[in-house]
């Protein structure tokens, strides 16, 4: 039984009726609705509607959007709830077939940047470092198609650039999959040209940088170092995240399945390389927590104590081989130390010599979707009351108009915000993200699923 069940901050909110909850579902897929803009035959999804600086598509979010839109989809088809929301699933569907189709057409787009640029594979050269040698982490659409976001472009010539975020690649080939395994391959048509196209460079690519630093979940680097760049000496970003490293051993493994699906030869790599560097470079021993899987370690250097509640995926959604051996003391360090008995969970935390790396980001919130990731992953292993508590808590939180806030700020974890993102918001949180608005629709239909 979670630790989080017991704790007496997290007592049971109660839903006040079944009519209750189908109006707030319906709510919120109207607002999952609006964030869909048409361009012909590809979407823009701003990650967020109320929040200029988010009006852009992320390669992960947006996946991760496409892939929680597929669960509610398919949860809804299969109970007495599809009968009350036919016509929206429906709608969805469609969107989320032009969504993956959005995010193939950009993929294609920057492999082809990478391969132009001339591609460098050896991760010991500086060219290997820089942005237009990588999948960059968000774009834009508009009528003529997908683009590199206008102020990423510069990005292009920074080495470990915080675009550079691994997990893109691999969240775009599960969320494919994902939606294949829902629907039929008809329904990509206008995608499947690029993925076949593309997915064995991905495949390589995937494999071939996964035990390099890259910006995590949370485009962050949290340990800097000087190394050679194209301008000379630098600090340039140094860790490897478990999280990300984790992701590409699912992407790999959910690109096989496709090649299956769509008759594709691509390399043959073994997956379990990387649940073996996992392993060997992400386990620490702290002396108060125990053995548990880290957030993050230095290139070239030791693993830092410290959690992030990303992980949760590691273990619910990536699953490499052999986590399973460090789930529960893992767990246990995100309830105690990121959850402490709410909701929601802050992002991350390091300890030890490392504890004064601190998340400053809107005075260091407590974030929605990962509240609602991790009441999935307890839906998985049979803890249905914490789950719904943290889903019933959710609820309480969803705007009139259907949008759900980023995150929320707990006065008992509040620091300062150097970069005023706070104060510049009007003394608020991010209102509205799409990634949070669909994990609800996630969570909820497989709780009542």
């Amino acid at each position: 039984m979670s630790s989080f069940e017991n704790n007496k901050k997290a007592e049971t909110i109660e839903f006040t009726t079944k009519k209750e909850r189908l109006d707030t579902i319906k709510k919120v897929i109207t607002e999952v609705k609006r964030h869909f803009i048409p361009f012909n035959d590809l979407v823009k999804i701003p990650a967020s509607l109320k929040y200029p600086d988010y009006n852009l598509m992320w390669n992960r979010d947006a996946a991760y959007s496409s892939y929680y839109i597929t669960e509610f989809t398919g949860n809804v088809k299969k109970s007495p709830l599809y009968e009350l929301l036919k016509e929206d699933i429906n709608d969805l569907e469609t969107l989320n077939g032009k969504l993956i189709t959005t995010l193939w057409e950009n993929l294609d787009s920057e492999i082809k940047k990478i391969r132009m640029n001339g591609y460098e594979k050896d991760i010991s050269k500086v060219d290997s470092k820089i942005g237009d040698n990588h999948i960059l982490s968000r774009f834009d659409v508009d009528e003529n198609g997908v683009k590199r976001a206008e102020n990423d472009k510069k990005e292009g010539k920074t080495t470990r650039s915080w675009t550079i975020q691994y997990d893109s690649a691999p969240m775009v080939v599960i969320a494919t999959e994902r939606y294949i395994q829902e629907h039929s391959t008809e329904k990509l048509k206008n995608a499947n040209k690029k993925i076949i196209k593309n997915l064995d460079f991905l495949v390589n690519y995937m494999n071939n940088f996964h035990e390099t630093p890259c910006a995590d979940a949370w485009e962050q680097y949290y340990f800097y170092e000087r190394d050679n760049t194209l301008t000379g000496q630098n600090y340039i970003g140094k860790t490897i995240d478990a999280y990300s490293v984790s992701s590409i051993y699912k992407g790999i493994k959910s690109a096989k399945q496709l090649a299956k699906t769509l008759d594709i030869k691509i390399t043959d790599i073994e997956e379990s390389n990387i649940a073996n560097f996992l392993l060997n470079n992400l386990t620490v021993n702290d002396e108060k927590r125990g053995t548990f899987l880290a957030k993050s370690k230095i290139e070239y250097g030791e693993t830092m104590p410290s959690v992030g509640a990303e992980e949760v995926e590691i273990f619910s959604m990536f699953k490499p081989e052999g986590v399973e051996q460090l789930e529960k003391n893992t767990i246990k360090v995100i309830e105690k130390e990121l959850f402490n008995g709410n909701y929601l969970p802050i992002r991350y935390k390091f300890f030890g010599k490392y504890r004064n790396i601190i998340d400053n980001y809107f005075q260091r919130g407590s974030w929605f979707h990962l509240g609602l990731q991790y009441a999935m992953y307890l839906i998985k292993k049979g803890e249905k009351e914490p789950a719904e508590n943290i889903i019933n808590y959710v609820e309480t939180r969803i705007g009139d108009d259907g949008s759900l806030p980023e995150q929320e700020i707990y006065d008992e974890y509040k620091v300062n915000d150097p970069n005023g993102f706070f104060e510049k918001n009007g003394n608020s949180t991010i209102k509205c993200l799409l990634w949070a608005e669909t994990a609800y629709l996630a969570a909820v239909s497989n709780f009542i699923n």
